[in-house]
């Protein structure tokens, strides 16, 4: 089976000769591409080679155009900080001042040189995979756009004081569609959605400011004829229940949510999920022979809705033995 068939089987419930592998990787394609992250992050050609050659030496399943969670802020006008080695940020919040909604124009994503990266690795991996590897693209959830160009600890602080965020989160909303449509006519098949400022907040906040807005992203997506994947850091544990109503394709969750319980609550739903394996304590620090026992566990617990991968993404000095096991043990 080819790496498209084997994830589009396996989100069908079909018979699949392969566990389909989604590691999430950026500073390890960084490494893999021969090259510091600033360039990874900027150049499009350097992603895209980083991420064939973790298919190709890894067995990756998909091939991913995420890098890090500013390329939208940087397209409403965010100055954007390029460290050598390590992740893109904000030099200060766009709306450090409050929700200055003058400051919020929609754009297209073709106009800014950020997300224009983006479009255009979408587009490259297109080119070099054709339909055999599926493509995934990546956008920021609507909250967690708010927190990169508000700030997390000033973006708290408004949920506690149930600041009335309507206005932009709607503004942000509509131009993560542009993005989406654009990404998606460039060729991915899959948009991945970041949302990991979610965990930091209960149920009753996620419900108030979160969710709506993640059901419309997912149904926005689906629109378009690709499919969804959620991405939340942390323990997403309480709001499970909240997540399976999204009607999400694909439902990452990190090492500290428990398998069998994502599993009993999303029996009876088309979702797939994905992770669990901790990627500093098992990927980066355990020997290959502890890698492949946690992901046979990962196997057992999680039944046919299981797809494999980390819990979140995989450092860039995880030692390669490790990665070739995960692999390994994923063929049935």
């Amino acid at each position: 089976m080819t790496p498209f068939e084997r994830l589009k089987f396996k989100m069908e419930g079909k018979e699949v000769d392969k566990i389909p592998n989604l590691n999430i990787a950026m500073a390890l394609v960084a490494k893999e591409a021969g090259t510091d992250y600033s360039t990874y992050a900027q150049d499009y050609r350097k992603l895209v080679d980083g991420n064939l050659f973790c298919v190709e030496k890894y067995g990756f399943d998909v091939v991913s155009a995420i890098s890090d969670p500013v390329r939208e802020a940087a397209a409403f006008g965010s100055e954007i900080v390029f460290p050598e080695n390590g992740v893109p940020y904000c030099a200060e919040p766009l709306l450090k001042d409050g929700y200055e909604i003058e400051k919020l124009k929609i754009v297209s994503p073709y106009d800014n040189e950020r997300t224009l990266d983006r479009i255009k690795a979408i587009e490259e991996f297109r080119k070099r995979v054709g339909g055999e590897i599926p493509i995934i693209g990546w956008v920021e959830g609507v909250l967690a756009e708010c927190a990169d160009l508000r700030g997390v600890s000033s973006l708290m602080m408004d949920l506690a004081e149930e600041e009335d965020l309507n206005e932009v989160m709607e503004i942000i909303f509509r131009q993560q569609c542009r993005f989406i449509d654009a990404q998606v006519k460039a060729g991915a098949d899959i948009i991945g959605v970041g949302n990991a400022v979610a965990s930091l907040i209960g149920p009753s906040m996620y419900e108030e400011f979160a969710f709506r807005y993640d059901k419309a992203t997912i149904q926005y997506i689906h629109e378009l004829g690709a499919k969804a994947k959620l991405h939340i850091c942390g323990n997403i544990t309480p709001l499970l229940p909240q997540l399976k109503m999204l009607e999400v394709d694909i439902l990452d969750f990190d090492w500290m949510v428990d398998c069998q319980k994502i599993r009993e609550i999303t029996e009876g739903s088309n979702i797939c999920f994905c992770g669990n394996i901790d990627p500093v304590a098992v990927m980066l620090e355990g020997t290959a022979s502890e890698v492949e026992a946690k992901t046979v566990k990962c196997i057992m617990e999680g039944g046919e809705q299981y797809i494999a991968a980390c819990g979140c993404e995989v450092p860039a000095d995880t030692p390669r033995d490790n990665l070739i096991a995960m692999n390994k043990v994923l063929y049935r």
